[in-house]
Formats: C-alpha cells, structure tokens, sequence
C-alpha cells in the first residue's frame, strides 16, 4: 500500500499534489511553505518507487501512475479534490482527472510533459536516460539553465536521496510514452497550464496538441523560471495555481 508524504492544511478545498521524474514530493518543499492551509488541504504524493514508498515497485506505466495516485485520495476519504502536479505529474494529474472525472474539481498542471507522449528517437532518449550519471548537468543544459547553483544542489542531492536508477528509467518510459490525448475530452473541468518562461523543454509550441485536445484550459507564463518554478520561483507559481483553484468551480 502506498503511503501519503504529507498533508497539510484545514482548508475544505483539497488537493492531491504529484511530483516529476526527477525527485520525490520534496521539490514542492519552498512551495509548501507558501501555501494557503486555511483554504486548502494538501496532500503529497510519491509514486511508487519514490521517497516514503521507495520500496514499492515503479508503477509501469502512466495510467498506472494515475490509478495509484486516485488510490491515495481514496485513503483520504476525498470524493472531490484537485490535482496539481508538477511535468510528469502535470500529465498524470491530467490523467487523473479523465480517469475520474466527476470528483477532480480542477487541474493545475506545472510545465507538464504532453499527454501524447514525447516521442524519443534512440539518441535522445539514450541522452535522457544517461543523465541519471549526472542530473545536476542535465539539468542546466535542457530544462533550467537559470536556476540557482544552490537550488541546483539540492535538487541533485534529492534526487540521489529519494530514488534508484531503476525507478528513474522506469518513469522515463512511462512519461514518455504517455498516450492519452483522446481522453482529454472526457473532462470538461478548468486544466490550468503553466510553463517556465526560460523552460527550453516544455514551451507552448511542445504543448500545443494536449491545449487543442482540453476543452477547458488557460495557459500562463511564470516568468524567470525553467522546468522547476516552484523551486526557481515559488511565491509567484504558489500565487499562480491557488488562484487558479479558487476560481474553479464544478
């Protein structure tokens, strides 16, 4: 059984919270100590492999990811919440609300890799998968060449912290090969679409087959920020998503 890393807050608004590929469900820790815990009740999901269930296997693909991140609202007792989620958990969190639509109030999705995949030739993938020797690097050179070198620190130091190269190229496979466009239709809740300004990865263009596919979406530019707003600038992403839920209504 999987476990839940954290809740927090009293607020009646609830929210299940996923991570990316890269760490667990501390790449939200600036974020969290920025959030509205009076409106909002948030809870924080490691997927199976990562942080507080490391022990458990790697979910083997991204309904897979998504069925076990709907098990742990589950646990909660939550019968409608939102979901944000972070790049590989922007996409699941989006799958989650096509899963479940009726209960999933709204979606914010930060730099969310695309719900039809990311087609890898053998190069680019060999080149994802090979940064696991050095994801500091990687992580410069192709999603946030602006992040701070002691933000970068902890995020190298967390990832070796929280997961194993099995986990990591377990999830590569699955958010890569993410296939769900078609079921996009199924939610007609709001899907809140936000990208790093400086994000050389996830850009409006890379979105734009899952923006035509959503029937409601907004998309909104965090300035000074690559692939990790909530880490590179987490006042103005916290500000961005909790209004964004606010104004969700279902």
């Amino acid at each position: 059984m999987n476990q839940l890393a954290a809740v927090e807050g009293a607020g009646l608004h609830r929210v299940l919270v996923l991570h990316g590929w890269a760490l667990d469900s501390g790449v939200w820790l600036a974020s969290r100590a920025l959030t509205d815990q009076a409106q909002f009740c948030y809870a924080y999901f490691d997927f199976p492999g990562y942080g507080v269930n490391r022990r458990q296997a790697p979910a083997a693909s991204l309904d897979e990811m998504a069925a076990a991140a709907l098990a742990a609202a589950d646990s909660l007792g939550w019968s409608s919440f939102s979901v944000v989620g972070h790049s590989m958990g922007g996409a699941t969190a989006m799958r989650v609300a096509t899963m479940a639509p009726q209960r999933v109030r709204s979606v914010v999705a930060v730099t969310p890799v695309s719900a039809g995949g990311t087609p890898l030739d053998a190069d680019a993938y060999v080149h994802f998968q090979s940064a696991w020797a050095d994801p500091a690097t990687r992580i410069v050179k192709t999603l946030s060449p602006g992040i701070a070198p002691v933000d970068l620190r902890n995020l190298s130091a967390r990832n070796r912290a929280t997961m194993n190269q099995v986990v990591w190229d377990a999830y590569l496979a699955n958010w890569t090969a993410a296939s769900f466009l078609t079921e996009l239709k199924h939610y007609d809740g709001p899907v809140e679409l936000l990208y790093g300004e400086d994000d050389p990865f996830v850009t409006p263009a890379y979105l734009s087959s899952t923006i035509a596919a959503l029937p409601r979406h907004n998309l909104r530019c965090i300035a000074k920020a690559g692939h990790y707003p909530m880490v590179e600038q987490p006042a103005s992403t916290v500000g961005l998503w909790e209004a964004a839920l606010a104004t969700s209504a279902r």
